[in-house]
């Protein structure tokens, strides 16, 4: 629950106390407090400093309060601040309840809407911070704070009474790991190193893929405020990494355009993209560009994510050059399509070099933000009526047209993983019911007790958007969307790729059973506040121990918490029949023999349906032994090390991370079973790692030959390796293994596929497949298709347990040339030595999101202590 945060003290009033007595200014400035200047050379402010700042503002200003959202994934206070009026704070539940009601179009009619539109407040949300290596935002928001705080003009006076601003750091983790790794390092030639971990402690430059699901606790406080509480009609959410030389992109965004958005969304996107030009070119601040690089395609960022809920995102990215540190361009480094500094209708004002200080990134997010808060006031009751119209007509739309609604059956593969889907759709501001009755639709009947999402809500559009499959547009097709030219020109080269992301349909990557409503439903139903689809339980009494279903994930945090209190676990080795029920290859059996944990208490924390039996099963067994789990973690910051630590920990595995100096030490055997090498597009930056002199000396070098050599010798003396994704090449050039990667030096005009749901099968019948499907999902990662060579050392022959089907790979987004990976596998068992390389050969945890591939994960991992 969102707490506000009352901000008295002894410190802070003898703090303000100060300021009068010494004949200063009521409202202290950012310098009195950080002790430098927003925005001077080599100084950054923590977010530690920001909150003491703002308790500071907050205690001597009636325009500004701070509310608490929560704790953060490393333990802090996310604190934000809102600043209107103080006639406007005073009522700040009353205009809350404004926008909802706007929002959700319920129960109003045009002329009420019109009547809470003249009465409302513009809500607006703007952060800064989510990248924290993109520092000037964050900066900026301090100042932004200070200035509307203090500021008496008219024009800041008219923003005020017209708007509320909910200002948000997006990533407070981040913002103090930059600077602590930052400033140490100003006056060495280290000071614009880059950070050798990961500035979000899982996710680092990812915490903008992850709004769609909401994974990281930051992203679920952010979704809560915007989509639960104060449903603003702009969210402004900055960056800084602006195509060179330009000093911010803005609005409006390159092709392609999400279709599940309402037009209003894109027109007003463009509207305040062109109000930040025009102000950025009235204050004289040259090199704002905009139409290139940003679309708006994938719905995962912090900005997509809100269009389909009908507010109007804006990104912007602003020019860096790294951290606080000033730098000195001239013409000859701009590249030589910019050095006559042509003008263009979206680069009218082309920058023409010079120094570019932190000072200057601020002053123009500054400009930015200022827009987009003028342009709230301005229009502010159209804005207000506008979210009316939105919702009334996404509403309507599907009153009208398919799908009338998402219906989730209660039989799922993996009910508490679909559960967790249905919920972070409740998160995301969408309403979930339950069947009162049984009811049938589109020939297909359903019980009583079936989930229901109706697209009879405002916010449908983003339903659609996500439980659909994506059929990404081939731009080739159309010229005009994207060549600001007089007679676009026919382009036959390879497809053209989205920035992210090309398909994501969340139901494919949950392997939830999610089906459309093609016909009108009439079934009588009611809402919940949270989706269970299974209550866990425990059926029979059986003396002698329980069955576990290997389907479902939480299965892997039930096995890992038996181990932790040292009860045994079995895995059947085939299928079997017990009481006419099927079960199949890999069951999990715990015999009660030994066995501490409460197992009534496990199905019920878990969601999980397990069973008591009398006897042991006629059948044969592995043994699950806990395995000793390392994951290394390169200095050369790796999200995808990161997805995977976070992955680790939701299910209570067991580990530790080992850097190049565990790994070059070698004796890896004595310490580990299982070590996981994240993905990496580049193997050879995980051997070379930073070069020499480009950081402190114990980050440079990545694993190097040494290191190499003793994960040969680990895997060689019984452990097993499981390289994730784009480190199967490590495996491949380095391994000397009978395997190669079908793409290997594909060209792109002959293969394209980024980010898209492919079609796979799985050997379910081999413990690296045991819970899988015989066909499934996957995301398609870094071109890696992996082909079986002849081996001619008897019983090393590599063994396949999941590839892609002979034809139809595609099931969301695009892909160009699939007849080169066509029976490749994804998924090679490859012997080594006494032990073994696990291949997965595309990203089975990508961004925590395919939930339905986690178990892949999880079964290599216990695949080392099978016996």
């Amino acid at each position: 629950m969102i707490k506000r945060r009352v901000v008295v003290s002894l410190v802070l009033l003898a703090a303000i106390t100060g300021f009068l007595q010494a004949g200063g200014q009521s409202i202290p400035k950012p310098e009195d407090v950080l002790g430098f200047k927003v925005g001077d050379d080599y100084h950054l402010a923590t977010y530690t400093q920001a909150m003491e700042y703002f308790e500071q503002l907050a205690a001597s200003s009636d325009r500004m309060v701070l509310f608490t959202a929560g704790k953060t994934s490393m333990d802090q206070t996310m604190t934000y601040a809102v600043i209107s009026s103080p006639e406007n704070l005073a009522n700040l539940d009353e205009y809350k309840s404004i926008m909802r009601r706007l929002s959700l179009g319920e129960g109003l009619n045009p002329e009420r809407a019109r009547e809470l539109a003249a009465r409302g407040k513009a809500v607006v949300y703007i952060d800064g911070g989510l990248h924290a290596s993109e520092c000037a935002p964050a900066q900026h928001n301090i100042q932004l704070a200070y200035d509307l705080a203090n500021a008496s003009d008219s024009r800041t006076l008219r923003i005020l009474n017209d708007v509320i601003l909910v200002l948000v750091f997006a990533n407070p983790d981040g913002m103090n790991l930059l600077a602590e790794w930052y400033h140490p390092n100003v006056g060495t030639p280290y000071e614009v190193s880059s950070m050798p971990r990961l500035y979000h402690i899982y996710a680092g430059h990812d915490n903008n893929r992850d709004s769609y699901i909401a994974n990281l606790i930051e992203t679920q406080h952010i979704t809560r405020l915007v989509n639960k509480e104060w449903f603003p009609v702009i969210l402004y959410n900055h960056h800084q990494t602006a195509p060179f030389p330009a000093r911010i992109w803005t609005p409006p965004n390159s092709e392609p355009t999400n279709p599940n958005v309402h037009p209003l969304v894109v027109r007003w996107q463009n509207m305040v993209g062109s109000a930040m030009g025009a102000a950025f070119d009235a204050e004289g601040k040259e090199g704002a560009i905009s139409r290139l690089i940003f679309d708006t395609w994938y719905p995962g960022y912090v900005t997509q994510v809100v269009d389909s809920h009908n507010i109007i995102s804006i990104l912007t990215e602003t020019a860096l050059y790294r951290y606080a540190t000033p730098h000195f361009y001239t013409i000859s480094d701009f590249p030589e399509q910019y050095q006559d500094l042509t003008m263009s209708a979206f680069y009218p004002n082309p920058w023409k070099g010079g120094w570019w200080r932190l000072k200057d990134a601020v002053d123009y997010c500054l400009t930015a933000s200022n827009a987009v808060l003028d342009m709230a006031s301005k229009y502010r009751e159209e804005l207000l009526y506008n979210k009316f119209r939105m919702a009334r007509d996404v509403i309507n739309r599907f009153q009208a047209e398919p799908p009338y609604a998402w219906i989730i059956p209660e039989k799922q593969m993996d009910p508490a993983t679909t559960s967790l889907l249905l919920n972070r759709m409740i998160l995301l501001g969408i309403d979930v019911y339950k069947a009162s009755e049984s009811f049938t639709c589109d020939g297909l009947d359903y019980p009583e007790g079936t989930h229901i999402i109706p697209m009879s809500q405002a916010f449908a559009l983003f339903v659609k958007n996500v439980f659909e499959t994506q059929t990404y547009p081939d731009l080739r097709k159309y010229p005009a969307l994207w060549q600001g030219i007089i007679r676009p020109k026919e382009f036959s080269g390879a497809p053209l790729e989205a920035y992210d992301q090309m398909g994501w349909t969340l139901p494919l990557q949950f392997g939830a059973d999610v089906r459309a409503a093609n016909s009108p439903l009439t079934v009588e139903m009611t809402k919940v506040s949270t989706a269970c689809l299974s209550e866990g339980a425990v059926s029979g009494s059986g003396s002698y121990g329980y069955l576990l279903r290997h389907e479902a994930n939480n299965s892997f945090t039930a096995v890992n918490r038996i181990l932790k209190d040292g009860g045994s676990v079995f895995w059947s080795k085939s299928a079997f029949k017990i009481a006419n029920e099927n079960y199949p290859a890999g069951t999990i059996i715990v015999p009660k023999t030994r066995l501490k944990t409460d197992i009534r208490a496990l199905a019920d924390d878990l969601s999980l349906q397990i069973t008591s039996v009398a006897r042991q099963p006629n059948v044969s067994l592995h043994k699950v032994s806990p395995v000793r789990l390392g994951l290394y973690q390169p200095w050369t910051a790796s999200a995808d090390e990161g997805w995977t630590r976070f992955i680790l920990e939701q299910y209570e595995f067991p580990y530790a991370n080992l850097h190049d100096a565990d790994i070059r030490a070698g004796k890896l055997k004595d310490n580990w079973d299982v070590i996981i090498l994240p993905s990496s597009r580049r193997p050879s930056s995980m051997i070379n790692g930073h070069t020499k002199g480009s950081m402190p000396p114990m980050y440079v070098g990545g694993l190097t030959i040494t290191g190499l050599r003793n994960l040969k010798d680990f895997a060689d003396q019984g452990g097993t390796l499981i390289f994730l994704d784009g480190s199967c090449g490590l495996a491949i050039e380095h391994f000397q293994i009978p395997v190669k990667n079908a793409l290997s030096g594909v060209a792109r005009s002959d293969f394209v596929c980024t980010g898209s749901v492919l079609r796979m099968e799985f050997n379910n019948e081999h413990p690296l497949c045991y819970g899988m499907p015989e066909e499934g999902a996957g995301i398609f990662g870094s071109r890696t298709a992996l082909v079986r060579l002849p081996s001619f050392a008897k019983g090393k022959e590599p063994i396949s347990a999941a590839r892609y089907p002979n034809d139809s790979l595609l099931l969301s987004g695009w892909v160009h040339g699939d007849r080169l990976i066509r029976q490749k596998s994804t998924v090679l068992d490859v012997p080594y030595g006494k032990g073994r390389l696990v291949l997965l050969g595309f990203p089975v945890q990508y961004r925590a999101q395919p939930y339905g591939t986690f178990k892949i994960l999880f079964n290599a991992v216990f695949y080392a202590g099978l016996s």
